[in-house]
C-alpha cells in the first residue's frame, strides 16, 4: 500500500517535471541545454524520497532520515512539497481556464442567436450581398491583409510584447513561488512552538481548581528530524509556560525502540509545577514496539516519570478539590506480535467508568481525534488529541471545517470543537514525518480551568 503511494508520487513528480521542463524550454529557447540539465538534476537529487519510498516502502524513507544529513533531507522533502504545490496551482489554473472558456462559449452562443434574429428581417438580396462581402473579407484575411474602406490595407495585429513577457515570467514565477512557500514551511517547522490557550469551565465552588493549567505536547516523533537540540527547545518551551500538569498525547517515539533514550531524556526534563505527567499511547508507540515490545516501551516511559494510561483514569488531587484524568488506547486492531486492544467503545467505557460523576472536571486523553465521534455523547468535559499534526498546511477554517490536506479524512483535525457541551482540542503537534509546516506552526496547548 505504502509502496503504491510512493509509486504514485514518483509518477506525479515525473509528470510535473515534464510539464515544467516543456514550459521552461518554450519560454527560454536559447538555454535549452542548461534547462535540461537543471531539471534532470533537480528531479534526481530532490525527488529521491518518493523514489525510495516506492522501491523500499518505509525502509527507503527511513534510510533518507538515517543516512543523509538533516539539511539535505529537509531540503529534498521541502522541494517535494513545493513540486506538489505547483501541481495544485496548475490544476486550479486549468479549472479556471475551463470555466472561462465555458462562459465565453455560452456568451458567444447567445450573441450568435441575437445576430440570427436581427438578420431574419433582411431580404434575400441584401443577405446575398452580405455573404459576398464576408467571403471577400475572408479571402483578404487569408492573404494577410484586409481592405479598408478607403482602399488601404490593414496589416495583422502586432505581437503584444508586454503580454508575452508576462507569460514568460509566469512560467518560472509559479514554480518558484511554490518552492519558496514550501522552503518557508521547512523553516517554520523548526520555529519555537506557539502556545494555544483553551479555557475549560469548572464549577464555581471548586475554588482550588480555578487557574489550574494543563500543558499538552503531542506528536513529537523523536527520530524524524527531531534531534537532541530540537528536543531541548521543546522542553524549554513547555517548561516556560509553568503549567501545573503536563500531558503527552502519543507519538513521542517515531518507529524504533532506539528512540526511547531521547524520548525519556525529554520526559525527565519536563517540570510540571504540580509534578504530574500523563501519557496516552499513539500509533507510533506500537510501531516502535515492533523492534522490542509494548511492555518495554511503557516501562521506559514510566521510569522517566510518565503515568502511562491505557483505558484507565486517575484521580488528581489539587488542594481541597480534584479532577479526573483518563486516557484510552490507540483505536486500532492489534498486529501480529502486539497485545490485543479493546474496541474504542469498550476502552471509553472502562476509562470513564473509573471517573466518579461528582462534578469534578473529567479530562480524557486520546491520540486519535476520531474517537470524539464515539465519545461525544458520554460524560466527560474535555478530550485532548493529536495524531493529525494539524494538517501541517492550513488555509484557515470555516466553522468546524479546517481547510487542510486532512479534511477529506475527517472533520476533527485542527483546533477546538464542541458538541453539546463536550469539548475536543486537537493539538497541531510538535514534529511530523514531513519537516514542512505552512500556516500551521508547532503547538503547545495550554488548558486553563476557569470558573463557569
Amino acid at each position: 500500500m505504502f509502496q503504491l503511494g510512493g509509486l504514485v508520487v514518483t509518477l506525479v513528480n515525473g509528470l510535473l517535471g515534464l510539464i515544467l521542463w516543456r514550459r521552461l524550454r518554450a519560454a527560454f529557447p536559447r538555454h535549452g541545454a542548461l534547462i535540461d540539465g537543471a531539471c534532470a538534476a533537480a528531479l534526481l537529487l530532490l525527488g529521491h524520497p518518493a523514489l525510495l519510498f516506492a522501491v523500499a516502502s518505509f525502509s527507503g524513507l527511513r534510510a533518507t532520515q538515517r543516512y543523509l544529513p538533516d539539511p539535505l533531507s529537509m531540503i529534498a522533502l521541502g522541494a517535494q512539497v513545493g513540486l506538489l504545490l505547483y501541481g495544485v496551482l496548475l490544476g486550479v489554473a486549468a479549472v479556471a481556464r475551463a470555466v472561462l472558456r465555458a462562459l465565453r462559449k455560452a456568451r458567444s452562443a447567445t450573441d450568435a442567436r441575437a445576430i440570427t434574429h436581427a438578420q431574419a428581417g433582411i431580404d434575400s438580396r441584401a443577405g446575398a450581398d452580405a455573404q459576398a462581402a464576408a467571403t471577400d473579407a475572408r479571402a483578404a484575411s487569408d492573404a494577410g491583409t484586409i481592405d479598408a474602406p478607403g482602399g488601404g490595407a490593414i496589416r495583422p495585429e502586432a505581437v503584444d510584447e508586454t503580454r508575452r513577457r508576462l507569460i514568460v515570467g509566469a512560467t518560472w514565477a509559479l514554480p518558484a513561488a511554490a518552492v519558496a512557500v514550501s522552503m518557508g514551511g521547512v523553516l517554520a517547522s523548526r520555529q519555537r512552538p506557539v502556545v494555544v490557550r483553551v479555557a475549560l469551565p469548572v464549577r464555581r465552588e471548586l475554588t482550588s481548581l480555578h487557574g489550574i493549567t494543563i500543558a499538552q505536547l503531542s506528536d513529537v516523533h523523536v527520530g524524524s528530524f527531531m534531534d537532541a537540540e530540537r528536543l531541548d527547545e521543546l522542553r524549554d518551551a513547555i517548561n516556560a509556560v509553568r503549567a501545573d500538569i503536563h500531558v503527552i498525547t502519543g507519538d513521542l517515539l517515531d518507529h524504533h525502540v532506539s528512540q526511547l533514550e531521547l524520548s525519556t531524556r525529554l520526559l525527565r526534563g519536563l517540570r510540571p509545577t504540580r509534578g504530574q505527567l500523563f501519557f496516552c499511547m499513539g500509533n507510533h508507540e506500537y510501531i516502535a514496539a515492533r523492534s522490542a515490545s509494548i511492555p518495554a516501551i511503557m516501562k521506559g516511559l514510566e521510569e522517566a516519570g510518565a503515568q502511562v494510561l491505557v483505558d484507565e483514569a486517575r484521580e488528581v488531587r489539587l488542594g481541597g478539590d480534584r479532577l479526573w484524568m483518563g486516557a484510552i488506547d490507540y483505536p486500532s486492531r492489534a498486529r501480529p506480535g502486539e497485545p490485543a486492544r479493546r474496541p474504542t467503545v469498550d476502552g471509553l467505557a472502562r476509562a470513564l467508568g473509573q471517573m466518579q460523576d461528582d462534578g469534578a472536571p473529567r479530562v480524557l486523553l486520546s491520540h486519535h481525534p476520531g474517537t470524539f465521534r464515539a465519545a461525544r455523547e458520554l460524560p466527560f468535559d474535555l478530550m485532548l488529541s493529536g495524531h493529525t499534526h494539524g494538517g501541517q498546511i492550513s488555509l484557515g477554517r470555516i466553522g468546524d471545517y479546517a481547510l487542510t490536506p486532512m479534511l477529506p479524512a475527517g472533520l476533527y483535525h485542527n483546533g477546538s470543537y464542541e458538541h453539546r457541551g463536550r469539548r475536543l482540542h486537537v493539538n497541531a503537534g510538535a514534529g511530523g514525518w514531513l519537516p514542512v509546516r505552512i500556516n500551521c506552526p508547532p503547538e503547545i496547548t495550554l488548558v486553563e480551568l476557569v470558573p463557569a
